[in-house]
């Protein structure tokens, strides 16, 4: 056996269907440990076993009903298996989730294909605290060995979808076997077409929306589609938040201290009155080399490209990748898109709007933009400054291997000092600019420990109090990120107060709860984020953590996003500490 399954249920038989099943990787799994026990966790309980397949797994267990596969990858575009996860897609008011304070409710409009999803505060469904509706449209959904990834880190099955392990669905009415893929087009007016390789129904069926007289065969193929689009809901009400988020890994290596590229992102702009967003529009932005000098910020920031000279490949993620290399003879970072996206209008666009930003910020805590080169379209390069020291999370794994000695030294407190000036900077800006995703692998330092921040590819302006959710990287961010509420410039000031706990303890976030679960298994990142949203776990600090420091990090890290200090505070808290 290879791997383990943890099967989540509200009740202590743990017996039935479970609301949830979390599959992950275990070598040294055995059925003493996991020998299916029924174990108590505060508000839910748990069994596991070890399983050699989390598909055939999950056919199992939800026999007979719809369900939904999602598969959490650790490296953008899909790479490094994390977790696999399923659900099922019952429409009903059910708990969701490691919490009895929320219930939730998914209906289906049948004309539309849309998904309405209302969550209830509770355990009664009356009392309704958040509603939306996503249409069916936008997403693929094909057999295990072409699934496509979606936001970079997921990709996405369905019972029917899942060749050879799927259930049928009966409560459809349609005998539909494995083999069925389903694309829906972007195109909303247009029609859903649903091929099926091995069904009873027939070969290929066209519905077109809003259309009548629609077939058993055609409704079966909307219900295909909408599970897919219900798994958003569900992972966004499982995992108490949901992420556009950076898709690279809270545990990756990095050589160089550059982290994964993950930019330029889709989907991702904000949608808030006076907002003003770098995103471009789809088909919109330079077209040719020509409209390139039309933009005043990229022509005046151009470099000649023959003296970038590319050398050595540092880290290479779902959208670009990073080489360390000279440019007039000094060290730099250069970033590109992959060669693959270096045809795309789009991709360039966004990768563009990201070169923008970075040339109109300038602060000595904030790592320098050099330029921007391209012989053509296709072969834009950011030209950055190479830092030598790395990323923080590597000098802090460096020394919890090394045993180095817990709480805030000068060194420590000083580098905590300089992220401090770079987002009073960023917050002071005219609109004001959110980082939204500042962890410890985005602060680069120099090879005598100076800190900058780096890997602005989320980041956006901003004119008014709020900003949409849906941004940042899980274990760094804000609860009300998490609960897909509003937010500003606090969140940022939550992820710094997560990296000051780093700072001290030298462990990735909430390690402290992640070993803490009474039945010695690990707590699944899934509960750690739900508990974080819901207030009801904290980053920790050490005994020898200086006192000053604890009370910053535990106001910057308040539920409440208006009982944490500004940046500006904190940056004054910290030189009073210094000079003390």
């Amino acid at each position: 056996m290879t791997m383990f399954a943890s099967s989540i249920y509200l009740d202590s038989s743990c017996v039935g269907k479970p609301n949830a099943i979390t599959m992950g990787s275990d070598p040294t799994c055995d059925d003493k440990t996991h020998n299916g026990t029924c174990v108590e966790e505060k508000t839910y309980f748990f069994s596991s076993k070890c399983i050699e397949d989390p598909f055939d797994y999950a056919a199992e267990v939800y026999a007979s009903t719809k369900f939904v596969v999602q598969e959490k990858y650790n490296k953008s575009g899909c790479q490094d298996l994390m977790e696999t996860d399923a659900f099922p897609a019952s429409g009903s008011c059910v708990q969701v989730g490691l919490t009895d304070s929320y219930m939730f409710t998914v209906s289906l409009n049948d004309t539309t294909g849309a998904v309405n999803i209302t969550e209830y505060k509770g355990d009664t469904c009356t009392e309704k605290t958040y509603f939306f509706t996503i249409a069916a449209s936008g997403k693929n959904v094909s057999t295990q060995d072409e699934a496509v990834c979606v936001n970079g880190i997921y990709k996405l099955y369905s019972s029917y979808s899942l060749a050879d392990t799927s259930a049928s669905a009966s409560d459809t009415g349609s005998s539909a076997s494995s083999g069925v893929s389903v694309n829906v087009s972007d195109d909303s007016d247009s029609a859903l077409k649903v091929t099926s390789s091995s069904s009873s129904s027939g070969s290929d069926i066209e519905a077109a929306s809003g259309g009548s007289g629609i077939g058993t065969g055609a409704i079966a193929g909307i219900v295909v589609a909408v599970i897919v689009v219900v798994l958003f809901a569900l992972g966004f009400l499982w995992y108490r938040r949901r992420s556009n988020a950076r898709a690279d890994s809270d545990g990756d290596k990095h050589d160089g201290g550059y982290a994964s590229v993950s930019s330029p992102k889709t989907g991702q702009s904000s949608n808030s009155p006076g907002t003003v967003d770098f995103s471009s529009s789809v088909g919109m932005g330079p077209q040719s080399l020509a409209a390139l000098w039309d933009d005043e910020i990229i022509a005046t920031s151009r470099i000649p490209r023959e003296k970038v000279l590319v050398q050595q490949l540092l880290n290479r993620g779902g959208y670009g990748e990073v080489f360390y290399g000279l440019y007039n003879g000094q060290r730099v970072a250069l970033k590109m898109l992959l060669p693959e996206f270096r045809k795309s209008i789009k991709h360039v666009n966004d990768f563009l709007d990201e070169v923008r930003l970075l040339a109109l910020l300038e602060h000595p805590r904030i790592v320098h933009f050099v330029g921007v080169a391209w012989d053509s379209l296709s072969d834009l390069c950011a030209v950055l400054e190479y830092m030598e020291g790395g990323d923080l999370r590597a000098l802090l794994a460096s020394y919890e291997a090394q045993g180095h000695e817990l709480g805030f030294d000068r060194t420590k407190v000083t580098i905590a000092l300089h992220v401090a000036h770079a987002l009073t900077y960023l917050h002071s800006l005219d609109p004001p600019v959110l980082h939204r995703d500042l962890k410890s692998k985005n602060i680069l330092l120099t090879s005598d420990l100076e800190a900058k921040l780096t890997d602005f590819g989320i980041s956006r302006e901003r004119v008014d109090k709020t900003m949409t959710a849906g941004v940042g990287t899980s274990l760094w961010m804000a609860p009300e990120v998490m609960m897909g509420e509003r937010y500003d410039d606090k969140a940022d000031i939550f992820s710094f107060g997560v990296v000051l706990s780093e700072l001290d303890l030298h462990t990735l976030p909430y390690a402290h709860a992640k070993e803490s679960s009474n039945s010695g298994r690990k707590t699944p990142d899934t509960a750690i984020l739900q508990m974080v949203a819901l207030g009801k776990i904290r980053v920790e600090f050490s005994p020898q953590a200086l006192d000053s420091m604890v009370v910053l990090a535990s106001a910057c890290v308040a539920l409440n996003p208006e009982d944490r200090p500004t940046a500006a505070e904190a940056l004054y808290h910290l030189q009073t500490i210094l000079r003390d």
